[in-house]
């Protein structure tokens, strides 16, 4: 009887260790690359007082116009915070070690108004954190390849923000909708400086997030590395 008993369980935690094993073994396949739509229309958010206009389609892998001077790194990134006024480019250590970020201000007029453009910067980073850590996104295995997402926010002589433009898309939509949705809820800005105005009078910041997996506990739930930047056109 005794014999019997210890057969029967030897067979069945055999079983179990086989359907373990093939399970992580489908579990360690590469996620699949993130499809190349080739050429892609800029995308309005969803503002109830945006009126939508016409815009000409752009290849994904080009650097947007109205954003091009904002997206070169200004050397590699450094630990330690810095003022934001007077080091335009200079990342600022902002995360922690199960979720490490830094943010910077992409180029010189965004240093100037440093006050009015940090702000902004911090308050889309705080934002931003809390919908990294969604079970959606938290989910989400990041193809190796993803680019940066790069988004123009277009704000009237008040502060409001009336426009949002999905100038350069990451390669996974759900993470472009996130950052658009994050900028949605945390672009404002009262009383901002009248010398930070564009030339058609509008204020125009250009918004650089880039994201990769950073660590995950159960192989499901990660954590990201998170690099973000704004700039004032």
């Amino acid at each position: 009887m005794r014999r019997a008993r210890r057969s029967r369980f030897f067979t069945a935690t055999l079983l179990a260790v086989a359907i373990f094993g093939a399970g992580c073994a489908a579990n360690d396949q590469p996620p699949p690359a993130a499809p190349d739509s080739g050429k892609q229309p800029k995308l309005l958010s969803n503002l109830n007082d945006v009126v939508a206009t016409p815009v000409n389609p752009f290849a994904i892998n080009q650097v947007p116009e109205r954003g091009e001077g904002m997206l070169v790194d200004h050397g590699p990134v450094t630990a330690g915070p810095r003022p934001y006024e007077t080091d335009p480019g200079i990342s600022r250590v902002v995360g922690n070690e199960s979720n490490p970020g830094t943010v910077r201000l992409l180029n010189a007029k965004a240093a100037k108004f440093g006050n009015f453009a940090g702000v902004i910067l911090d308050r889309i980073y705080a934002r931003l954190i809390q919908a990294e850590r969604t079970e959606e996104i938290s989910r989400t295995r990041l193809p190796t390849e993803i680019k940066a997402v790069v988004i123009t926010a277009i704000l009237d002589k008040k502060g409001k923000l009336t426009e949002l433009i999905l100038e350069q898309h990451s390669g996974k939509a759900k993470i472009d909708q996130m950052m658009l949705d994050v900028c949605r809820k945390s672009i404002w800005y009262e009383n901002p400086p009248v010398e930070a105005l564009s030339a058609d009078g509008t204020y125009q910041l250009t918004i650089r997030l880039k994201l990769e997996n950073y660590a995950s506990m159960d192989e499901t739930h990660w954590s990201f590395t998170t690099d973000l930047g704004l700039g004032i056109v």
